[in-house]
C-alpha cells in the first residue's frame, strides 16, 4: 500500500514539559488509523503538528510521498476541537462559505449533507443542531473538497451512546469509500469498532503499533458447562481437541487448537449424551490489551 502519512522523530516541548517525544509513525492508503491515549497523552499536538497548526520543536513528517505542505493540505480534511459554524446560518449557508474558504466547489453540498445524514435539516440553522449534528455537520465541512485523507479529533467527544453510534457508522462509511482516515480517541472501543491499525501514546511516548486484528488476535477460548461437570470434563477430555481443560466458576473452559468450532464442540456433546446448558465464545477486547500494554511498558 501506499504511504500516506509518515512521522519521523517527531518532538514537540513546552518548555520542560515533552508533550510528543520522538514520535515515528507510518499511514497507509486506506487505513483507518487510531492514535489512542488518555487525555494529555499528546493525540492533539500530533495532529496539530502534521496539519501545520503547532510547530514542532524537532523531528520531520512527510504526506503523500513528500509533496509541499501546502498541497498536501488541500488534499486533507481535517477537525480539530470544537467545530466552528455561525449560529444563525444554516447548513448549506455555512457549507458555502465552507467551499469559499477551501476554493472548492459547492456543487458538493447536497452530496456530503446526504452522506452525513442531515439532508433533512440542510435548512434549519445550525444554533438548533443537537450536538451529534454540529459533529456530523463539522465531517460534512471536511468532506467538501472530497480529500483522500480524513483527520478526526476526538469524533465522538461529549456524544450520548446514539451519537456515538451514528458517528461511529459515518467514519466506517466513509473508509469504505476508500479514503484514508486519521483518528484520535481517548476511547477505547471505540478504536477497536472504526479502526484498522492504531498506536498508544501515553505521555507523549508511543506504547505501541499495529493492526487491530493482530492484537486481539482469533478467539480461541470456549466457556461450556452442563448438570454433571465431571461428565462434561470426562467427555471434553477424551476429544483430544484442546490445549487446555480448565474448570472455573462452575463451568469449563475450553483452549481450543486451530480448527475446531463451537458447533463441533456442541455436537460431540449431544453424540455423547450431554446437553450443554451454556456454550460461549469467548472475544478478547482491546481494553484487556490495552492494559497488557501499559503493564509491560
Amino acid at each position: 500500500m501506499t504511504d500516506i502519512l509518515e512521522i519521523k522523530g517527531l518532538t514537540k516541548n513546552y518548555g520542560k514539559l515533552k508533550a510528543v517525544s520522538n514520535l515515528n509513525l507510518n499511514v497507509k492508503q486506506g487505513q483507518v488509523y487510531g492514535i489512542l491515549g488518555p487525555n494529555g497523552s499528546g493525540k492533539t499536538t500530533t495532529l496539530g503538528m502534521i496539519l501545520d497548526v503547532v510547530a514542532p520543536t524537532s523531528g520531520v513528517y512527510n504526506w503523500f510521498g513528500g509533496i509541499s505542505p501546502i498541497e498536501a493540505r488541500k488534499q486533507i480534511g481535517a477537525i480539530l476541537e470544537t467545530p466552528c459554524f455561525y449560529p444563525y446560518l444554516t447548513a448549506v449557508q455555512n457549507l458555502r462559505i465552507t467551499a469559499h474558504i477551501k476554493e472548492s466547489s459547492p456543487n458538493r453540498i447536497d452530496e456530503v449533507l446526504e452522506q452525513v445524514g442531515l439532508s433533512e435539516r440542510k435548512h434549519d440553522k445550525f444554533k438548533t443542531y443537537s450536538l451529534g449534528m454540529k459533529q456530523r455537520l463539522s465531517i460534512a465541512a471536511a468532506l467538501i473538497a472530497n480529500p483522500p485523507v480524513l483527520i478526526l479529533d476526538e469524533p465522538t467527544n461529549g456524544l450520548d451512546p446514539q451519537g456515538i453510534a451514528e458517528i461511529r457508522t459515518l467514519i466506517r462509511d466513509i473508509a469504505a469509500d476508500g479514503k484514508t482516515i486519521l483518528l484520535a480517541s481517548h476511547l477505547l472501543d471505540e478504536v477497536q469498532k472504526v479502526c484498522s491499525h492504531f498506536c498508544v501514546l501515553r505521555k507523549g511516548v508511543k506504547l505501541h503499533e499495529g493492526a487491530v486484528n493482530d492484537i486481539l488476535g482469533e478467539t480461541n477460548e470456549i466457556e461450556i458447562s452442563a448438570t454433571n461437570l465431571q461428565e462434561l470434563t470426562d467427555c471434553m477430555n477424551a476429544l483430544d481437541a484442546f490445549d487446555s481443560v480448565t474448570r472455573e466458576n462452575g463451568q469449563l473452559v475450553l483452549t481450543t487448537r486451530e480448527g475446531i468450532t463451537s458447533e463441533q464442540i456442541n455436537k460431540h456433546c449431544f453424540e455423547k449424551g450431554i446437553t450443554l446448558k451454556k456454550l460461549v465464545t469467548r472475544t478478547k477486547s482491546l481494553e484487556q490489551e490495552f492494559l497488557k500494554i501499559l503493564q509491560e511498558k
